[in-house]
């Protein structure tokens, strides 16, 4: 995937994108054509929305059920070379796809193909509209009870579902998951670890 074709994906997706801190609220609103839409700025909405805007947090980490056996300070640890994107392995319905970290993308993204071999449907699926610096979209986003990142389960989990330029990755992997996750890029070594906060 060359850098130019990442930059497209991650201007697209940044803007999902929430500009305030990680871990700042998130508002979710719905314009009249029935499009949602989110900001960590309720003074963006629009002044007709906001009273039916509301608070919708960001997801919480799920207590491992009993028996995992997952130790404390567990990592996983992703290789990269100069100019390759950090990818990590993710679990959906035991079904494995690759997600590109994005630091700066607010939500994580996957694509239609791998939603459908993941088994998730997008019919019936809430639209939201996706502005960027190269336009807007309008995407399906569907709630994945539980991911599997790090050896971490993390859920429930609302993604993006959206079309990307790239056949050999799954998607991107946003701060609503990273924020639960202390990220190390080595980038001398060409290696990136993810240990589970």
């Amino acid at each position: 995937m060359t850098a130019r074709r990442i930059a497209g994906v991650l201007s697209l997706v940044t803007t999902i994108a929430l500009a305030g801190p990680a871990g700042a609220e998130l508002y979710q609103w719905t314009d009249g054509d029935g499009v949602r839409h989110y900001t960590s700025d309720p003074a963006s909405i629009p002044e007709p929305f906001r009273a039916g805007a509301r608070d919708i947090g960001s997801p919480r980490s799920r207590q491992a059920p009993a028996g995992d056996t997952r130790r404390e300070g567990d990592a996983s640890i992703m290789r990269f070379r100069g100019g390759e994107p950090v990818v990590v392995p993710v679990t959906i319905n035991g079904v494995g796809l690759r997600l590109m970290v994005d630091t700066g993308a607010d939500r994580t993204l996957i694509s239609p193909a791998a939603a459908a071999r993941a088994g998730l449907g997008v019919e019936g699926a809430n639209r939201v509209k996706i502005m960027g610096v190269a336009g807007s979209a309008v995407a399906s986003e569907l709630s994945v009870v539980q991911m599997e990142v790090a050896g971490a389960r993390v859920g429930p989990v609302r993604v993006v579902v959206l079309e990307t330029p790239s056949g050999d990755l799954d998607g991107l992997l946003g701060r609503d998951v990273l924020d639960y996750f202390t990220l190390t890029i080595d980038g001398a070594a060409g290696r990136a670890t993810l240990v589970p906060r």
